[in-house]
């Protein structure tokens, strides 16, 4: 004799078949290096494009997906960006953070930070201010653009083209100062400067007056999953005191980058 199923059984299955596929896309989204097609999403998940296609949608509405307006890809939203920055500041380098901002801070005499990316921005997780009275800080938690600031310059330089085509036209290329780079050809040629001598400088293109070094830190798999940064007066950051300061912020950001990969 066939066994009878309640609808209230029936609809309980449903909804956490339908949590369970939403979570599948989440983590697809989260390890992801570029947007995704609804095909390529489906073909991951072994799904109907069209049952796909609702699940993002569903996450489109709450925020944790984005679609880019030119590909019509998908990409992470901020619901995603947060996890893994709650993730990051909680288990990740968060934890490994402080003795590592307290060399910098004592080795260069600024403020000495830890940042994430944040969908198509940076989000800082840690700093430790300069002890001088005049300093320049970032508060935690706030998002910063990637295209002029030195953290997001060190993520930018490490994304693949199609990825950083798509963040751009996502994004744009606002001018926060007289100094920062709105142009496109401009940005492509210091994120060719940013590989080739690895670091990233902001020259008052965030904030006039100050200027900020970064390097990327980068994870196992050997992409940049965070970025370690300096910032200072543009009194005490002169020209010549540069090839110092990137020495310092490389060197420290190594030591920080292989503790984290230590199994």
């Amino acid at each position: 004799m066939a066994r009878s199923v309640s609808p209230e059984t029936s609809e309980a299955s449903s909804t956490v078949r339908a949590v369970e596929r939403a979570l599948q896309l989440i983590e697809i989204f989260a390890r992801s290096r570029g947007p995704l097609a609804i095909s390529e999403l489906a073909a991951q998940v072994g799904l109907p494009p069209s049952t796909v296609h609702r699940l993002v949608q569903t996450l489109m509405s709450l925020g944790y997906v984005v679609q880019y307006p030119q590909s019509k890809r998908y990409g992470v939203g901020r619901g995603i960006a947060e996890i893994n920055r709650a993730m990051l500041l909680k288990y990740e380098f968060g934890r490994f953070a402080k003795p590592h901002l307290e060399a910098l801070v004592e080795v260069t005499g600024e403020t000495a930070s830890l940042a994430a990316l944040y969908g198509t921005s940076a989000i800082y997780l840690s700093q430790l201010e300069a002890p001088s009275m005049v300093r320049v800080s970032n508060p935690v938690g706030t998002p910063v653009p990637l295209h002029c600031t030195a953290v997001g310059k060190v993520f930018l330089a490490d994304f693949r083209s199609a990825m950083l085509e798509e963040t751009l036209a996502y994004a744009g290329l606002e001018a926060c100062t007289p100094h920062t780079l709105t142009a496109r050809e401009a940005l492509e040629r210091e994120l060719g400067r940013v590989r080739h001598q690895g670091y990233a400088l902001d020259d008052q293109e965030y904030a006039e007056g100050v200027r900020c070094l970064a390097v990327g830190l980068r994870g196992s798999s050997g992409a940049v999953v965070a970025a370690l940064s300096l910032c200072g007066p543009l009194s005490r950051i002169p020209d010549e005191r540069i090839p110092e300061l990137a020495g310092a912020v490389m060197e420290i950001g190594d030591r920080f980058a292989r503790q984290m990969r230590e199994p």
